[in-house]
């Protein structure tokens, strides 16, 4: 009988060292897959718009976790300074969020993102987790559009 003990704890443990292998594997493929999301995001051509360079533009964006009005002003950097937007907006995130965290980007022409601001996120200081927004951003070098994007939970009913 001790030897069918024995065959069950080299089992187990055989068992517990592939599971551990198993979440390890998947912890890291989940942390690539956010990484890249994050680093990396997608910005649908329908919901990019234009870098308007030559005068004040006025929009709003709409989604089914937020809507933000906004204005811009682009102003050249003349003199070898960086081009740059005074940006003012008012966002009305949808009631029930848990984390909400709102970005706007500048896009080149194919769609790339070559810059990122975070306009809303409570806590990450500079006034980010109010709903009036007013930034002044640097301008990429061969920014053409604009587009947001943003991560949205809702809160978790706890039973």
């Amino acid at each position: 009988m001790p030897s069918f003990s024995g065959t069950i704890s080299a089992r187990t443990l055989m068992s517990s060292v592939c599971t551990s292998a198993s979440v390890a594997v998947g912890g890291i493929a989940i942390l690539l897959m956010l990484t890249s999301c994050s680093t990396h995001p997608r910005i649908n051509p329908n919901q990019q718009m234009p870098l308007v360079k030559l005068q004040p533009y006025k929009s709003s964006h709409r989604t089914m976790d937020y809507h933000i009005a906004f204005a811009y002003t682009f102003h050249g950097g003349g003199g070898g300074g960086a081009d740059r937007i005074e940006f003012s907006g008012h966002l009305v995130p949808r009631r029930g969020l848990d984390t909400f965290v709102l970005r706007f980007h500048f896009l080149d022409e194919s769609g790339h993102v070559l810059g990122t601001q975070i306009l809303y996120a409570p806590g990450a200081g500079r006034g980010a987790g109010r709903a009036t927004i007013n930034r002044m951003m640097e301008v990429p070098t061969g920014a053409v559009n604009i587009g947001f994007s943003d991560v949205a939970r809702e809160k978790r009913i706890l039973r």
